[in-house]
């Protein structure tokens, strides 16, 4: 299942505290409606400050930025907290903000899917390009985020969400945290995930959730593939078919709708450490959805 721990509802001034199974990563997600706000962590270990208070990530109305601090063994890489040693807890604060939902998510053991055993399950995603200007580069985290949200009705241009969720010290858009952020403001529960195979994923999916997934590929280990390879790249997860394999909509892809297999789909996203983003709509909240994981 995902290791996953979370708060809601923090009011002005509290601090989340969050524990898990001992990890040495994870990504923090955040969900408020508070235009402006600066987040710092420190790691717990046994319920006790086993670093200083670091800062994360600070957002205003002209624009957001993620700090990449290290110190004394822990580090961040843009979204992701890592540390030397293990951690069993986060504790996080922004002052003057409240949040809606604060959660960490830190990988968990993948292992292979059981064979398919269903009819044909494919969410009725819209179709979104990540190719939304001439010549510049793609913006695949954004297109999917948007594919989602249109799905749960609210249905903002790919090159909006691209401006809403840029990281001026990134210089990108691919920051997961900050895309999180920009589906909480728009008022749905959202959240990284790590997740440990597709029949983690086919529950959410049966719950009407599709999912952005995160993943990487070498030359000819995603057949039909739109590029030789990728360092990274998100695409949503809309079902499979009655064989199994995945109906994904791939916002670089030609005409964004494709069929991946299933085994290649799973291997090298396990690879990215079963990586999602989870956007669940109101009515829906992350403790039921956390239940699916």
């Amino acid at each position: 299942m995902s290791d996953a721990a979370f708060a809601q509802r923090l009011r002005t001034g509290e601090s989340a505290q969050l524990y898990f199974e001992p990890a040495r990563s994870g990504v923090l997600s955040w969900n408020t409606h508070a235009l402006s706000g600066r987040l710092s962590f420190r790691l717990l270990r046994a319920r006790q400050p086993a670093s200083d208070w670091l800062d994360h990530a600070e957002w205003r109305p002209a624009g957001a930025k993620s700090f990449s601090p290290e110190h004394e063994g822990t580090r961040v890489d843009v979204d992701v907290i890592g540390a030397a040693q293990p951690f069993d807890g986060i504790e996080v604060r922004a002052r003057g903000v409240e949040f809606e939902l604060v959660a960490f998510s830190s990988p968990v053991r993948a292992r292979p899917s059981l064979p398919y055993a269903r009819e044909a399950l494919i969410l009725d995603v819209p179709a979104r390009s990540q190719y939304v200007v001439e010549d510049e580069r793609g913006w695949c985290s954004p297109a999917s985020l948007t594919m989602i949200h249109a799905f749960h009705g609210i249905d903002r241009p790919v090159d909006e969400t691209a401006r809403a969720v840029f990281d001026r010290a990134y210089n990108g858009t691919g920051n997961w945290s900050f895309n999180m952020a920009y589906s909480g403001r728009l008022g749905f529960r959202a959240v990284v995930a790590h997740l440990a195979n597709l029949d983690h994923a086919q529950r959410l999916i049966e719950r009407n959730l599709p999912l952005a997934i995160s993943y990487s590929w070498r030359e000819g280990e995603l057949p039909g593939a739109p590029l030789p390879h990728s360092d990274g790249h998100l695409a949503v997860l809309c079902g499979f078919t009655r064989d199994g394999d995945c109906a994904m909509n791939d916002p670089a892809a030609p005409n964004v709708r494709v069929v991946y297999p299933r085994f290649a789909v799973e291997q090298i996203w396990q690879r990215n450490e079963g990586i999602a983003y989870v956007v669940a709509p109101i009515g829906i909240e992350y403790a039921d959805v956390l239940q699916c994981v």
